[in-house]
């Protein structure tokens, strides 16, 4: 960081190249530049970094590869829990549910806790946390750790559902139930990381011509198709609308608008 003085506002200030947040580098972990991949992690999964204009997140690639500029898909697999495993008191920052599969330390690291409503109406539901950590499991029970503490007690009785983090498995599209959540600048091979842009200006596939009509700017990803899809080819009448993930600067120049 760099410190400078602007006399007519007459304050001081830091200039900074680039910023992370929500996460951290590893221990072990290099500094990885957005154009490059790797087969180690570098960073928590989720971190977050703002580069000039744009803003990108930590991704691993799923089962299946990344193409380029087209795709960066996630895919869930989120566990309902209809009984809570044991009672958790307010305060206390663990909650331990039933997971019938087994899982690695840290699986739902960097995920989110929703403790559902279930009739008759219990005291405690509706409360949301984000994951810090998760222990390994046998495929029993795997005890949860939040980043902050439950504000109501969590009856046993309770129905808990925990996703993992949405950048911790990025696909193809190949799922009519996936949503584009990163978007990676370079092919990425199965199982490696990178950096996927969330926001900010970027080039991105097209097979119709963007902006050839007017008022035509916001722009659509749909799964099944190649690429993005301009508003005007989108039926608003129909029973479902694809997913909205920016507008139009010129031509397949698009303003991503994912997560900032």
């Amino acid at each position: 960081m760099k410190a400078r003085y602007e006399p007519i506002r007459g304050k001081d200030g830091i200039i900074v190249d680039q910023i992370i947040s929500g996460g951290h580098q590893k221990p072990l972990g290099k500094a990885q530049n957005i154009h490059t991949q790797s087969t180690v992690q570098n960073y928590d999964i989720g971190t977050r970094l703002v580069l000039d204009d744009r803003v990108f997140r930590y991704c691993k690639a799923g089962t299946l590869g990344l193409r380029a500029m087209l795709e960066g898909l996630d895919i869930q697999d989120s566990i309902k829990v209809y009984t809570h495993a044991t009672i958790s008191a307010a305060g206390t920052y663990e909650v331990t549910i039933l997971d019938t599969i087994a899982r690695d330390k840290d699986h739902y690291k960097g995920g989110y806790l929703w403790i559902e409503v279930k009739p008759p109406e219990p005291t405690g539901i509706g409360q949301h946390y984000r994951v810090k950590s998760s222990e390994a499991s046998e495929g029993v029970s795997i005890k949860i750790t939040l980043w902050e503490p439950l504000t109501y007690e969590v009856p046993a009785s309770a129905w808990i559902e925990i996703l993992k983090s949405i950048y911790c498995d990025l696909r193809r599209g190949i799922n009519d139930f996936a949503s584009l959540v990163a978007l990676p600048l370079i092919p990425v091979d199965a199982g490696s990381y990178f950096w996927g842009q969330t926001w900010g200006p970027v080039f991105m596939q097209c097979g119709y011509n963007p902006g050839d009509k007017n008022d035509d700017r916001e722009v659509y990803y749909k799964s099944d198709h190649y690429g993005i899809l301009p508003g005007s080819e989108i039926d608003f009448t129909a029973d479902f609308i694809p997913q909205r993930i920016g507008f139009l600067l010129n031509s397949n120049f698009v303003m991503l608008q994912l997560a900032p």
